[in-house]
């Protein structure tokens, strides 16, 4: 049998699949199938237990995409087609049909199939699930062949939808519980009464503490008895109690299941090579909340979709966001964020009755979920960043109540941006030293080149950084040599350095070739060999506990082969010191390293702004951030070519944060249009939208990026040598000067 090539193959026809889909071929990636067990392109699943089962909205309305989309879009969909095995050493998915497939990537994203009933009459005719558009169609068909008395079996989020939609239809419904609460995984007692008692005033009946025993019926289900000894009338019976993995083809995979779900990393990487997982079907590392974590929830496949497409094509993400969770009961829409089983504490802010209403769930006083009725989406997306960064609110927990204190007052998180600039970076040094003495410690650092080693030692050391740093550039320097004039003993010790190199950072390649006739330039890749600064850093950091540190660290080497910009992350990759070394692999002077086979420079070539790195890998949102530029303002006009370089490479590489107004005055533009077109909408419709995830993370703003900045002010004609002058002197200069112009800044001097 032929197999059939596919560069990506994606198994499950959820919105995950269609997400990874767009997005893989957004990136130009090359052939693409999804593979469905459905007959129709990936659709939303959410409508079906409100428009598409009161009939409001047609099956062309829950497309994620219209067909016409993926062929446009080259996205093949085999539909009606059952996957039954996958064997991921020789990357071969078998179908149904006995059709193999070798693929060179695999994403299994097949989400969940309703758990069953195993009682008395539940195969009777007029007992029904909702997971797919075929179940909700027959669900009508029940309903317009004249089902009275419909009886929904859970009280989950799914269960409170279908009783309301059925109500609205006109049936008599009945809610069957066997918990003591409507809504339980609300973890909130008061909410899920104020659910059940709307509910009730739109004609739904509820019956706690019981389940269905039996379904009874001749031709079909007429009557349902509980444990409880009741019967009730019953022409339509929903069961709605969970759903359970779609995972029974990879049961000879070898692939690590648990409990039926995929294991996942947080870059959503299965135990196989080149398999990855998202969506409903995955147990995935959440770094959030730092264990794995399940969630069934549309927000979460879309957000997931998404990041394997990305992690699939080498991107090397992580799955750290905080997903969105929203449902609607009746008239009323609420969204859940975080993981509300483990709270210890809750807080609640505005009222409930007023449908203005939010309730914070804490754990040893850092927030882990929101609740959120009603409540303005600046609020909502600033909680999502203190669960996300796992902010401590001990000193303001109280304030959290009231609905006048506005959230993205609270700082999330402090970030440090250390630059490149060579000898320069000693300046970091004193900076870093004036922080701590000023009790400011980073969560994050971003740094490049000399900034990327400043900061790898701060993010070793959490919280006593100076010690370290001070010893690191004291064994970097260079004696000064001794002349009357300090000024031509600098020179001259900067000439020195040109020639010998420094000992402990890099040495001159002209030396070897003294030594050995073989290394000529001809060969050379550089001028310096930087194998003294891989000893060195070595000593001052233990690279493989940089993973564990509270100070997450981020740095910036070029591909050279393709020109990209690689972002090294020690909670994402097991950083080494070449990773360290590459960010400032600046050319010609220093050589490129190799990491796992591929060429890196220095990450200045393309931005010397690691404020950037931070942006793409944390957001923006609540950072305290405290940039050091080397480079900052302005200069006189050169007078020779030495200077014309010198400034030439300040105008390079000095600090940049991404300031793009044509794009921040578009955002604001369609903001401005949503708003007006919501002006249309009936009010009630209104309330919902701005209920949905993808509306708060869209309009809201999250808590503002506050920046400091300390610029190294530089003297009149100062050398070129600046840069590569490791004099002691200069050094203890440099850190003079950084540490001076902190204590200046945050004491208001």
């Amino acid at each position: 049998m032929t197999l059939r090539e596919v560069d990506h193959l994606l198994v499950g026809g959820g919105v995950a699949s269609a997400v990874a889909a767009e997005t893989l071929r957004l990136e130009g990636a090359g052939s693409i199938l999804i593979l469905s067990s459905e007959g129709l392109p990936p659709y939303y699943r959410p409508p079906l237990s409100k428009q598409f089962l009161l009939g409001t909205r047609d099956e062309t309305q829950i497309l994620v995409r219209p067909k016409s989309f993926y062929i446009e879009q080259a996205i093949e969909l085999g539909l009606n087609t059952e996957v039954i095995a996958v064997d991921p050493i020789e990357q071969i998915v078998t179908t149904e049909t006995r059709e193999q497939i070798h693929y060179q990537r695999l994403l299994i994203a097949t989400g969940g199939k309703p758990k069953t009933l195993s009682v008395p009459g539940i195969t009777l005719p007029g007992v029904h699930q909702l997971r797919t558009k075929n179940d909700c169609d027959e669900i009508r068909g029940t309903i317009a062949a004249g089902a009275k008395h419909a009886i929904v079996l859970g009280a989950s989020f799914l269960g409170m939808e279908i009783a309301m939609s059925l109500a609205d239809l006109g049936l008599q419904v009945t809610v069957i519980e066997l918990g003591d609460q409507v809504l339980p995984h609300l973890e909130a007692p008061v909410v899920s009464e104020y659910f059940q008692r709307h509910a009730q005033d739109r004609g739904v009946a509820f019956l706690l503490h019981d389940t269905v025993a039996a379904a009874h019926g001749q031709d079909r289900v007429r009557e349902v008895e509980t444990i409880s000894g009741r019967r009730l009338a019953c022409d339509l019976l929903i069961v709605s109690i969970g759903v359970e993995p779609t995972t029974n083809f990879l049961k000879s995979s070898g692939i690590v299941l648990n409990d039926g779900l995929v294991v996942v990393d947080d870059l959503l990487r299965t135990s196989a090579a080149n398999v990855f997982a998202a969506g409903d079907v995955t147990s995935f590392y959440d770094p959030v909340f730092m264990r794995h974590r399940h969630i069934e929830h549309l927000d979460n496949a879309v957000k997931q979709g998404s990041l394997a497409a990305k992690n699939m094509l080498g991107r090397r993400l992580r799955s750290d966001t905080v997903s969105y969770f929203f449902c609607d009961i009746g008239d009323l829409s609420f969204n859940v964020l975080g993981a509300p089983e483990e709270a210890d504490d809750q807080i609640a802010r505005g009222a409930l009755e007023a449908s203005s209403f939010a309730l914070f769930y804490l754990k040893n006083d850092v927030q882990r979920a929101l609740l959120s009725i009603g409540r303005p989406t600046e609020e909502t997306r600033a909680a999502e960043g203190l669960i996300r960064y796992r902010v401590n609110l001990r000193g303001i927990k109280e304030r959290l109540g009231d609905t006048t204190f506005l959230l993205d007052q609270i700082p999330t998180q402090t970030v440090l941006i250390l630059q490149g600039g060579g000898a320069l970076g000693a300046f970091e040094c004193g900076v870093v030293k004036a922080l701590e003495e000023e009790q400011v410690f980073p969560d994050i650092i971003a740094g490049i080149s000399i900034g990327a080693l400043n900061g790898a030692i701060v993010a070793a050391h959490p919280r006593h950084a100076t010690e370290a740093l001070e010893s690191f550039w004291t064994d970097l320097s260079v004696k000064s040599i001794s002349t009357p004039l300090q000024e031509a003993g600098r020179a001259a010790t900067s000439m020195e350095i040109l020639m010998f190199g420094v000992p402990n950072f890099f040495r001159p390649r002209w030396m070897s070739s003294f030594f050995n006739p073989m290394t000529t330039p001809s060969n050379w890749i550089s001028y310096y060999d930087t194998a003294p600064m891989r000893k060195l850093i070595s000593q001052y950091v233990d690279f493989p506990a940089l993973k564990s540190s509270p100070v997450r660290l981020l740095v910036g080497a070029v591909n050279v082969t393709s020109g990209e910009l690689q972002i090294f992350d020690s909670y994402v990759d097991d950083l080494t010191a070449d990773h360290i070394i590459a960010s400032g692999s600046l050319p010609p002077g220093f050589p490129w390293t190799i990491i796992d086979g591929k060429a890196y420079w220095d990450g200045g070539i393309i931005s010397n702004s690691p404020l950037d790195l931070v942006i793409d890998r944390c957001g923006p949102d609540g950072k305290r951030v405290f940039i050091v530029d080397l480079f900052a303002g302005q200069r006189p006009l050169p007078t020779n070519l030495m200077e014309v370089m010198a400034r030439r490479d300040e105008i390079v590489y000095s600090e940049r944060i991404r300031s793009d107004l044509k794009h921040r005055e578009t955002v604001a533009a369609y903001r401005a249009l949503i708003d007006a077109i919501l002006t249309y909408v009936e009010p009630t419709s209104v309330a919902k939208i701005k209920q949905r995830p993808l509306y708060i993370e869209l309009m809201g703003d999250g808590a503002a990026m506050k920046i400091t900045r300390f610029e190294r002010a530089g003297v009149a004609g100062e050398p070129s040598s600046r840069d590569y002058d490791f004099s002691d002197t200069s050094i203890r200069l440099n850190q003079s000067e950084g540490f001076e112009l902190v204590k200046k800044t945050l004491q208001g001097g």
